[in-house]
C-alpha cells in the first residue's frame, strides 16, 4: 500500500435496501470507507440522492436527479472523494478506528459545496459480535437463534471466509492457483484488552495487479497489451482451470479477469475461492438455474450433453436474501452438475474462460455494470486487427452457445501453450 498522500480508489458497492452506497480507497498507509446516502430531507439533485437513484437504476425524468451513465456516477463518486481526501487527512479528529465510515454529500453535487462528516458505523459491533461466536478455529459457522438479518448477513459473510480456506487448503497446489494462507489475522475490538477473534488471512501482494485492472489501465493509455503477454495469459488462465477440474476435481465458478492476479513476473494466479457468486458478464448462460443437463450418448471421444429447461416446483439451495436477485442466486448448479455430470461443468467454466479471454485478447471498455444475464453481453472483434485469427475462432468456440459445440480444458491448454511458444519465437524470446 502506498504510503503518500494520493487517494486510490478500489471499490464500490451498495446495500440491499439501495440507500447507500459505500466507495473504498486508501492512502497514507489507511484504507477509508465513504458512503453516499439516499436522504429524503435533500433535493433529488443532491449527490447522495442521484448516486443512490443511478445505482440502483430508478426511473426519473429528472434528468439532474441522475447520471447519464454509470461511468458519470463513478467519477462524481471519486471526484467527491478527492476534494474530501486531503481535509479528512488534515483534520484533528481524524477517526481512524476500524468502525469509521466518512459520509459524503452536496446539496447539489457541485465540488466546491461538498460536505463530509466522520461516524462510527452501527453495524461493526454486530459484526465483531458474529465473529466473535466462532468456537473454534475450524468450527463452521452456526446460525444463531436471531434472525435478524443483519446477523445473517454478516454469517453468511463469515462462512463464505471459511469456505475459502477450506478450499484452498484442500487443493493440490499448482503455480497458477492461489496457495492456502499462512498467517492468519485477528482484531481485538473495541479496544486492546478484549479478546482477539479471527477475522480473516494474510495473502501475498502481487505487484502486477488483476488481468481486468491491466485491461482498463491499458485501455486508458491507449495501448494494446503485447500478444506475448496475452498468449502467456490465456494459457496460465486455461492451465489454472484445467488444474481445478482436472486434478483437484472442483470448480471455481467465478471466473473473470478479475480474479487472475499477475506476479513480479507476470505469471498468473487464480484467486478468490469462495465458490459462492458467478457474475453475469462471464456465468455460461446454460449454467443460471433454469436448465438441468444429462449425458445423452457419445459424440467422438466426449459425451454429448442434453439441456432440459426446468419446469418443476420451485427449487432453492442459495440461502435467501443474500445475493442479488437472479435465477442462479436461487439455484446453484454448480455442485450439483460437479457431482453428477462434471463435464456438463468442465464445459461451462470453458465458457467463462472464453468470456475472461474475449474481454483479454479484445480489450473492450470494462463497463458491464448494466449486465444482468450473460446472453445480454453482446461479444465482436472490432478493433482487434492485430489479434491471430486462429485466437478468435478458438475463443468464439469457447463462447458457443451450445456446450457440446466447445472444446474442452486440455484444448485451451494445449492451443495457448503452442500459441506462447510462438509467440516467444516471434520476439526472440525463445
Amino acid at each position: 500500500m502506498e504510503t503518500n498522500d494520493k487517494f486510490e480508489p478500489e471499490w464500490i458497492w451498495i446495500d440491499d435496501e439501495g440507500s447507500n452506497v459505500y466507495a473504498q480507497g486508501y492512502g497514507r498507509s489507511r484504507t477509508v470507507i465513504f458512503s453516499f446516502s439516499a436522504d429524503n430531507h435533500n433535493p433529488p439533485t443532491s449527490l447522495g440522492n442521484r448516486v443512490c437513484t443511478k445505482y440502483e437504476g430508478i426511473e426519473t425524468k429528472d434528468e439532474a436527479a441522475t447520471f447519464p451513465t454509470i461511468k458519470d456516477m463513478r467519477d462524481a463518486i471519486w471526484g467527491a472523494i478527492r476534494h474530501v481526501w486531503p481535509r479528512y487527512l488534515s483534520h484533528p479528529g481524524l477517526g481512524t478506528g476500524l468502525d469509521t465510515v466518512v459520509a459524503v454529500d452536496s446539496i447539489d453535487s457541485s465540488i466546491e459545496k461538498v460536505t463530509w462528516k466522520v461516524y462510527s458505523h452501527p453495524l461493526f459491533p454486530r459484526f465483531i459480535q458474529n465473529l466473535a461466536s466462532e468456537s473454534h478455529f475450524r468450527t463452521a459457522l452456526q446460525h444463531s437463534d436471531n434472525n435478524e438479518s443483519d446477523d445473517e448477513f454478516f454469517r453468511h459473510l463469515i462462512r463464505n471466509w471459511w469456505r475459502e480456506y477450506n478450499t484452498l487448503q484442500q487443493l493440490p497446489p499448482h503455480p497458477n492457483v492461489l496457495r492456502p494462507p499462512q498467517l492468519l489475522a485477528t482484531i481485538q475490538w473495541p479496544s486492546y484488552s478484549a479478546s482477539p477473534v479471527f477475522c480473516g488471512a494474510l495473502f501475498p501482494f502481487y505487484p502486477g495487479g488483476s488481468v481486468a485492472s491491466r485491461i482498463e489501465d491499458s485501455n486508458k493509455k491507449g495501448v494494446r497489451i503485447p500478444l506475448l503477454l496475452k498468449a502467456h495469459w490465456c494459457a496460465d488462465m486455461a492451465t489454472a482451470v484445467f488444474h481445478t477440474h482436472r486434478i483437484a476435481k472442483t470448480y471455481h465458478k467465478d471466473i473473470k479477469p478479475g480474479n487472475f492476479v499477475a506476479d513480479a513476473s507476470d505469471n498468473l494466479i487464480l484467486c478468490d475461492w469462495e465458490l459462492l457468486d458467478a457474475p453475469a458478464t462471464t456465468l455460461a448462460p446454460e449454467a443460471d438455474g433454469t436448465w438441468d443437463v444429462s449425458e445423452d450418448g457419445q459424440d467422438g471421444r466426449r459425451p454429448r450433453l442434453q439441456y432440459t429447461k426446468y419446469s418443476g416446483i420451485p427449487r432453492r439451495n442459495v440461502d435467501e436474501g443474500i445475493l442479488a436477485d437472479a435465477p442462479w442466486h436461487t439455484w446453484n448448479v454448480f455442485p450439483v452438475w460437479n457431482a453428477t455430470c462434471p463435464w456438463a461443468l468442465e464445459l461451462a467454466e470453458v465458457f467463462s474462460l472464453g468470456r475472461s479471454m474475449w474481454m483479454l485478447v479484445r480489450q473492450p471498455e470494462m463497463e458491464f455494470e448494466d449486465i444482468e444475464h450473460p446472453e445480454q453481453l453482446v461479444t465482436d472483434w472490432n478493433n482487434s486487427e492485430d489479434i491471430p485469427i486462429a485466437w478468435k475462432q478458438l475463443i468464439d468456440r469457447c463462447m458457443s452457445r451450445d456446450p457440446n459445440e466447445r472444446p474442452d480444458l486440455s484444448d485451451l491448454v494445449d492451443f495457448w501453450t503452442k500459441e506462447r511458444n510462438a509467440q516467444k519465437v516471434a520476439n526472440g524470446d525463445d
